[in-house]
């Protein structure tokens, strides 16, 4: 592993440890902060690290202090699966015992939904009806995103449907699961069929009739519905419920201010509710501000401003507030106040020239938001941009894990990256190369759309087509076998890729991912080349 510049020390040691299987380290840096069972860095925490291992004891340790034993990677990797098809059955039990102990929907094994999840995501009650006389358990089946039946009908406001799987048995409280992404987005994890209906259909009246069937009405579902007398009572009752958060980490006070409940967004914070609050991994500065500066409402935003809110706190791929902010007299606003826009955020706002003044500058600038200012120009197609930001001093990192795969959406792009001094094996923190992320599929199970344009300008340039990641410990050729992706078995076949190496780990090997998987056209090419068990 290479050593993120930007990583928390305490995650860094806890990742160490637990590959190392260091127990005994484990457990001395969960003493002095339990919260560090659940940090990491780029989607794998310390738990993915020990089952990648096999490391038993170190998963257990990290398990009994609440770390997460879902699914792990921006690809949605089952860990519990990773470990058994290194041979750790062990570890795979402890991980799937903690798994069922959590609750979570479990995701299906099969990419494709069963007939019971499309027909409750069409509201179509009668398919629904007649599937559930044939299997009346089918009321409780994940789909490949660990949403139940109940789950998908609430996301679409199927109302008929959800009275009828309520009626069948449907459990209202059963979370979402923690499977990987799919074509339609990512998993809804510890989402309820409540937070469906509110924060993906955005359906107060579907909120509603689900509260009358048994529903958590809680205080974020009350700040949510606007209900003010509620709000205040729950809080005369329990003044510690300021604090209180939904599974799926949704706080009352990003609630209120998402559905434009100025009254509430006052009371809360009177009652002592602090907008930086965290709300889950996708916003640990909270995402009230955030809201606010989305939906351009001045004087909220200078109300949470007012009571600590953050000006760079940030939201999962949606950057931070200053670069939320609706207008830029909003901006400007939060700008005042202590908020930044990196050169990489200018890109995106369509501030090319003020980037370029930045980087030029302090070239070192180019580096900042996710993957620098290269992953942000070469996925806007901004050629040009690249030019000038090469001339103005900026340089592709020696090491990159952020959104690097973007500096492969423009060929033209990649090449001007190549001749200015980017390693063409530019390494990310797990080893993986560029050449890896192109036989790869991304969080939502998507392969690169230039990955045939590019791969050639990577080998030609001098990638290496031995080089193997810490994460599979395989080959560019076996990531393009266990991804499916018989267009690139052929390529790095015809420039002559090995199909193993002699060290090769048994389970790492081209043949070893496609057999394992089931990729019949991807096992026929590798056999012709001479690949062998």
């Amino acid at each position: 592993m290479i050593k993120p510049d930007d990583i928390e020390p305490g995650a860094w040691e806890m990742i160490c440890a637990a590959e190392r299987g260091d127990a005994a380290a484990l457990r001395r840096l969960l003493e002095r902060d339990p919260g560090l069972a659940r940090t990491g860095y780029w989607y794998a925490g310390p738990l993915h690290f020990a089952a990648r291992q096999g490391h038993v004891e170190g998963v257990r340790v990290l398990l009994d202090a609440g770390a997460d034993p879902g699914p792990a990677l921006l690809i949605g990797e089952d860990l519990a699966a990773m470990a058994r098809e290194r041979g750790y059955d062990e570890v795979a039990l402890s991980i799937e015992e903690a798994r069922a102990a959590r609750g979570r929907t479990v995701p299906a094994a099969a990419p494709v939904d069963h007939a019971i999840h499309s027909a409750a995501a069409a509201g179509d009650v009668e398919a629904v009806r007649r599937l559930l006389d044939t299997d009346p358990q089918l009321v409780h089946l994940g789909d490949s995103q660990g949403a139940a039946p109940l789950h998908r009908a609430a996301a679409e406001s199927a109302r008929e449907v959800i009275f009828l799987l309520l009626d069948r048995g449907a459990d209202i409280h059963a979370l979402h699961g923690a499977g990987p992404g799919n074509a339609a987005g990512y998993a809804s994890v510890d989402h309820q069929a409540i937070d469906m209906a509110l924060w993906e259909a955005r359906d107060l009246e579907t909120a509603q009739l689900l509260i009358g069937h048994g529903a958590d009405h809680d205080l974020a579902i009350s700040a949510a519905l606007g209900e003010v007398e509620r709000v205040t009572s729950l809080l005369d009752s329990d003044p510690a419920r300021i604090r209180e958060a939904r599974p799926c980490g949704r706080r009352a006070l990003s609630a209120a201010v998402e559905f434009g409940h100025g009254t509430i967004v006052r009371l809360l914070l009177e009652r002592g509710a602090d907008p930086s609050w965290p709300e889950g991994a996708e916003a640990p500065r909270g995402r009230a501000l955030h809201t606010a500066a989305r939906a351009g409402d001045r004087g909220l935003v200078e109300l949470l401003l007012a009571h600590g809110a953050d000006p760079n706190s940030s939201i999962e791929s949606s950057g931070n507030a200053t670069y939320a902010a609706r207008t830029r007299e909003l901006r400007a606003l939060l700008m005042e106040r202590g908020g930044r826009l990196d050169p990489y955020d200018l890109i995106w706002l369509d501030e090319d020239d003020e980037a370029v003044r930045r980087v030029t500058e302090d070239p070192a600038s180019a580096n900042a938001g996710c993957g620098g200012v290269f992953t942000a120009a070469a996925t806007l197609g901004k050629c040009d941009l690249v030019v000038r930001l090469l001339a103005a001093g900026a340089r592709v990192p020696p090491a990159l894990t952020a959104c690097r795969s973007y500096l492969m959406e423009d060929p033209e792009i990649l090449r001007l990256l190549l001749e200015s001094g980017m390693n063409p094996d530019l390494p990310n923190w797990q080893m993986a190369t560029p050449l890896h992320d192109l036989c790869g599929r991304d969080g939502r199970g998507r392969p690169h759309a230039r990955r045939l344009e590019c791969a050639p300008i990577l080998i030609d340039a001098g990638a290496n087509m031995d080089a193997r990641d810490d994460e599979y410990r395989s080959t560019p050729l076996a990531w393009a076998a266990r991804s499916d992706l018989p267009d690139m078995v052929e390529l790095l076949l015809g420039r002559g890729a090995p199909t193993r190496l002699p060290d090769d780990p048994p389970w790492a090997t081209p043949l070893a991912w496609a057999t394992r998987r089931g990729h019949r056209r991807v096992i026929e090419l590798l056999q012709a080349a001479g690949a062998t068990a």
